[in-house]
This record gives C-alpha cells, structure tokens and sequence, in this order.
C-alpha cells in the first residue's frame, strides 16, 4: 500500500546512482513501498541555491519520497528526487538516507531540517508548498522513525518520544567507556594537554553523550562569605543577608532561601552584577566572592509562577525531609564540602514519636520523618509552635526583636534589617556584647556615610555661603535665565533684566527707572501684577540707587523726607524762610536747634525769639502787631490756637503755653507753675507741689479731676 500528499501520485523509481552526499546511502536492489512523496524547495547546509549532483536544470521539481522494504522490520529510506518537465519526463535519485542514520526536526510549520548523525554532518532544510503537506509528511516521517529506532533498539516504542541520540549513546556496554573518557578529559585539561583533550572531546562528541562541566569545589575558597540580599517584589523591599560559598549553584540559593525564608524557588529570580542568574551557574561566575558582595532578589507572583498552594506544601515537606537525612548518610550540600546545614528552621529541632520498624532499627538508631508526620509537625497548635520558637531563640539568637516584623536583629542595629523599623527605646545593648567581623564593618561604613554626609553638607553650605556674599555685594542681581519682562513684554535674555531681591520678580531696567521716577511713595512697591494676585514687597535702596541717575536719586531722597515730615504727628519744620531743617521733637524738650540754619526754635511758641524769653516774646508780638503784618498774622495765630483748644494761657504769668504730646502735665517755661491741660488751671494749692488744698485735685479720693485726664499728677 502507497501513501500519497494530496492528489499527486508518487513518481516512478528510477535507478539508484551512487551515494552523492557524505553518508548518504546507495539505493539497495529489491522491491520497495513508496509510503509519501511531496514536492518541495530544498538548500544544503542553508546555502542557496542547491547544486547537488544529479540535479537538472533550475525549474526541475524535487520530490522528498519515503519508502519501506517490506521483507525487513524498520527499514526505511528517505530519497530526495528530481523529476524533469513534460519536455524530458525523467526521475533521478539525487540522495537516498536509512532513517536510523539520520536527525529530523521540525524547524516551523513549513520548514523541516535533516541532519546526518555521522561527520560531517551535513545538514538539508526543506520548505514546504503548505501547511498541510508539511504537517502530514511530518506524521508519517516521525511514526516512521519510531519505529526504525524501536526496531534498532529491541523495545517497544513509546508514542510521542523519539530518541534524540544514536543508538550508540544509549548502548549499557559503552556507559564504562564513556566515564573512562570523561575522566580521561578532565585529567587532560587539569594537565594542561591540549592534544589529548581534543582528542577525548571529539570521542564523546562522536557518541553525543550528554554531559554537565563545571569547575571543581577546590577551585574556589572555602570560607562561608555574607551575601547582602535586596529583596523585593511588586510592592515593598528590604535586606536580608545569606551566608554562602562562592561555589554555591544559584539553584542551591533558591533552595537555601526556600527553607530559611519561605519563598518558593520558582517565584525566586536572581540579579548579580546586572545579569539574570541562571540556575546552573555558581555565584563566583558572577563575582561574588567576598563579604558584603550585593544581590538582588526579585519576588514574582505565584500565578505568574504557576503554583498552588498543595505544590508548595509538598516540595516544603520534601524539603524538610532532604533537610534531615538518616544518621550514615551525608547528603551534598552547596554551601561547601565540609559545612553543616546550618538549622534556620522555625519548628522544632526533632519530632519525639514512639516508631517501630518491624524490619529493625534504621542505621545509626535514626529515622526519617514520614510525609503524614511531617504534617503533624506543621500542623502543631500555635501555642506549642510559639513555646518552641521563644525558647529555641532565647538559646541561639541575640539582640531586639522588631515590633513590626519580629525579626530578631542584631544589638546594636538602630533599625529593622527586614522593614527598618526603629528600634524600641527600652532596648539597652548588653555590656558583654562584641559585635562580629560584619557588624563591625556595618558600623564603619554607617560612621563613613556620616561623615562624607556631614563633609557634603558643609561643603554645600560654604559654597552657597560664598555664593551669597557674593550676591549680596551686587547692587543688581540679574536674571539666571531667560524672562518675560512682566510690564514691557519683551523677552530678556540672561544677565538683561533685574532679579528683585525681596520679591524674585524680574524685570527690564528702563520699565523699574520709569517706576521709580513715577512713585509717589518714597517706598517703591514692586510692580507685579496679575488677575489673582498683587505684589506687595518694595525696591531696596540699593537698588533704586543702581537704577536711575545721581540727579534723579537725590530728588527722590528729597521726596521721601517730604512725605515723611507730613505724615509724622510731632514733625516741626524750622522757622528760618527757605530752611529744608526740620525735625520730630519729644515731649520734654522745648528747643529745636536747626542743623540746616543753626538757628534756635522755640517749640512751644513755634518761632524763633534768641535773647528773650516766651514772655518777652509775645509781649514784643503784641506791640509789633500794631504796624508790623507778619507779627499781626503770628499774633492771630496764637489767639486762633488758644480759642481752638490747641494753646492756652498760663494761671500764674498769662503767657500762651501749648502742649506737644503725652500726659496732660505741663510746666510754664516763664514762671514753672504745674499746669492741668485738661481743667486748664494750677495743679497743686498755693502750698505748691503736695498742696490739695487747691488745683485740679487729681487722684484725691482716688478720684480723677476730670474724666478725660490723662495722667496730670
């Protein structure tokens, strides 16, 4: 019976020509059953185009055929055929291969790869027309294998696997020669011999035998180094440390931190020295060789990893089961040739159990803990477990406990080395305590970090110290960057406007000049203004002084002295004609000498009068007022401020005496009687000072001689 792909019928057999490739086979003689015939592409060793012998002309069609020797179990050949046009109708048989002497793989769904097994090992790819020719040419050529190879082998085939090595590989007889080479290999490159290791590689090559290298133990150090571990996950990180050997597998880390921490080993993926840690490398391959050497450990999800709360559980049984072995037993460990499992486990020590082995006592009187009892060790009552945990830690562990997270940490660590929480402010440090090799270092590099922080921060505040100073000399600060100009809109580059100092608004120099010229203030607000907001800082004087001329400095000068005398309540101006003198007198002095003019004024009779006193003064008014206009307009001026309240006549000598401010106490500058303001009469009795026996009366009785005095005692 023929199998066909499709509706093409498998071409006639043509004479077999000799073998045309390495290792390819001459057809037999005698009758053989085509089983599948397709068309296809084909290149040789990837490079195209084919030039095989045999082959014709470029738009000849090449067939893959399949056939079979019916008289001998697993016997099958693969040819490879060119068939000419309806011009020249021939068949030529380019190269024809025995299924067992051969690789095939399915590269994609339309593209298969033939591989010899034998040097050279040439290698043929073909594309198919379809996905359908290829997926069935596939089923028969693979079933076709099977069976060649069960043949070969003796045994029944098992459906869906298909032996990926020769026949020789798996043959028990040549196992010890093997092991001889793979000794022989390793003694070769420990010795340096170059010619005889090939020579051992190129034996087992020829085998294909699967084989694991990798350095020896003693290649590396032996002491136990701490690895400083960033743990962290989708949403939180911390820092653990992990005592390892350099020669540690990274898939021995993740079984180590499986059972110290919990963390399955699938969810575990490890970053050292910016590459993904693969399983099968150690930890030295990544330069880890050293106390205080950094890794990072990434947590995925357990969806992401595909894990179930069952599968957990059982790999942690079996891990603890690996953890204990029987007594006579050693089990390897990765953390080193001569190291203890060192104990990081949360349950007890030993399960105390009464059990009885009916074939005897295990070796060296230990047993090891069944799966059933393995669960009732972990599913003791937390009562039991915490009493276990408390009393185990108070034996072995030293320092405070975490409030947070309970993890015990080490005396002298200001924080939690898991969630860096504080330290309680009960915990005192022991006096006994010593800290170890790594602490120590810990302590240092934190003072070290201090320090360098404490020099940074210094360092920084001289610099913005000198950057200051040097600022504050400037009479204009100008602008770091490029600005808009808030009242002319023009773009100021840097360095062509003016940083105000008190505000930070910056503007153009001729628009601040034309604000300062305009103000009627002497104090210049800042002129930022927006819909929301009005700033309400002012120019220094500095400042104003750097922006406009000399002139144009002393009249604003001016200006301000101006606004300053008429806005202050006890401000008198000099009485000299054209004088700019004037000054802010207090209520106990009566004489203003001018600095201007250096003339004497008079506060109390708001004139000038040298060489004669108050009294004198205004008697010498009264008679000037006669024929005199400006003493006739002083005069009239007096007698307005005594009608208003403002001036009042002495009871003692009649003089006009005025009160500039304060209580209302006064004394007459002619004949010092001690007058009231408010009752306008004498403070004491004819006695004088002490006298109530006349006066206002103030405060007799604790009374007030007036309800609006203020203080005349």
């Amino acid at each position: 019976m023929a199998l066909s792909s499709g509706s093409h019928a498998a071409p006639p057999p043509g004479p077999c020509p000799p073998s045309a490739l390495p290792g390819c086979e001459a057809s037999q003689p005698g009758c053989s059953t085509v089983l599948m015939s397709v068309k296809v592409s084909v290149c040789h060793s990837e490079v195209r185009p084919l030039c095989l012998p045999g082959a014709g002309a470029a738009d000849e069609a090449v067939w893959l055929q399949l056939s079979m020797d019916p008289g001998k179990a697993g016997e099958f050949r693969l040819a490879l055929r060119a068939c000419g046009g309806a011009a020249a109708p021939r068949s030529v048989t380019i190269a024809e291969f025995d299924l067992r002497t051969i690789d095939y793989k399915i590269k994609t769904s339309q593209s298969h790869e033939l591989s010899l097994a034998t040097p050279p090992h040439d290698r043929i790819t073909f594309n198919f027309r379809s996905k359908q020719e290829a997926q069935a040419w596939a089923t028969v050529v693979m079933s076709s294998l099977r069976e060649a190879h069960r043949v070969a082998i003796g045994s029944p085939a098992e459906d869906g696997q298909l032996p990926p090595q020769p026949l020789a590989a798996h043959s028990p007889a040549l196992l010890p020669s093997t092991e001889e080479l793979c000794q022989e290999l390793v003694r070769a490159v420990e010795a340096g011999d170059v010619q005889a290791a090939s020579a051992c590689a190129q034996s087992l090559a020829r085998q294909q035998t699967a084989l694991s290298i990798q350095p020896s133990q003693k290649h590396y150090t032996d002491m136990e180094i701490s690895l400083a571990v960033v743990v962290e996950d989708a949403s939180s990180s911390c820092c653990v440390t992990v005592k390892v050997f350099p020669h540690t597998l990274v898939a021995a880390l993740k079984q180590q931190v499986f059972l110290e921490y919990g963390f399955h080993p699938r969810v575990q993926r490890w970053v050292i020295g910016q590459c993904l840690c693969a399983d099968s490398r150690s930890l030295a391959s990544y330069g880890v060789q050293r106390d205080g050497d950094t890794a990072f450990l990434y947590l995925v999800s357990a969806r992401q990893a595909g894990l179930s709360r069952t599968l957990v559980q059982q790999d942690q049984e079996n891990a603890l089961l690996a953890q204990n072995p029987p007594a006579g037993e050693t089990q390897p460990l990765a953390n080193g040739p001569a190291a203890h499992w060192r104990a990081y486990n949360t349950l007890p020590g030993r399960l105390h159990h009464n059990h009885h082995n009916n074939s005897g006592s295990s070796v060296g009187g230990a047993e090891r803990l069944g799966l059933g009892e393995i669960r009732d060790l972990i599913n003791l009552e937390m009562p039991q477990l915490n009493e276990a945990l408390v009393s185990n830690r108070s034996n072995t562990q030293l320092g405070w406990a975490c409030p947070s997270c309970t993890f015990i940490n080490k005396p002298t660590r200001p924080g939690c080395e898991m969630c860096s929480a504080d330290r309680p402010e009960s915990y005192t440090v022991p006096g006994g305590y010593r800290p170890d090799a790594l602490e120590l270092r810990r302590i240092q590099q934190e003072k070290e970090a201090i320090r360098q922080y404490q020099q940074a921060q210094e360092a920084e505040r001289r610099e913005n110290y000198a950057r200051l100073v040097q600022m504050d000399g400037q009479e204009l600060v100008p602008n770091p960057e490029s600005v808009e100009c808030r009242i002319c809109y023009l773009q100021l580059q840097p360095g062509e406007g003016v940083l105000l100092r008190e505000c930070l608004h910056c503007f153009c120099r001729e628009c601040l000049r034309s604000v300062i010229l305009l103000s009627e203030d002497p104090q210049v607000a800042c002129p930022y203004r927006d819909e929301a907001y009005a700033c309400d800082c002012t120019l220094q004087e500095r400042e104003i002084r750097a922006l406009v001329s000399g002139e144009e400095y002393e009249r604003w000068l001016q200006r301000g002295l101006s606004v300053a005398e008429s806005r202050c309540e006890g401000s008198y101006h000099c009485a000299t004609t054209d004088c700019p003198g004037w000054c802010v007198y207090e209520d106990t002095v009566n004489t203003f000498h001018c600095p201007v003019c250096s003339k004497h004024n008079c506060l109390l009779c708001k004139a000038i009068h040298e060489g004669m006193n108050c009294k004198q003064y205004q008697d010498d008014l009264a008679a000037r007022a006669i024929n005199d206009t400006a003493a006739r307009r002083t005069r009239d001026l007096l007698k307005t401020l005594v009608r208003s309240g403002e001036a009042m006549h002495c009871p003692q000598c009649g003089i006009i005496v005025q009160k500039k401010e304060g209580c209302d106490w006064l004394r007459c500058t002619v004949c010092h009687t001690e007058i009231c303001w408010v009752t306008r009469g004498p403070r004491w009795g004819p006695g004088g000072p002490g006298d109530t026996s006349g006066g206002c009366r103030c405060n007799v009785n604790k009374q007030r001689c007036h309800p609006k005095c203020q203080n005349c005692h």
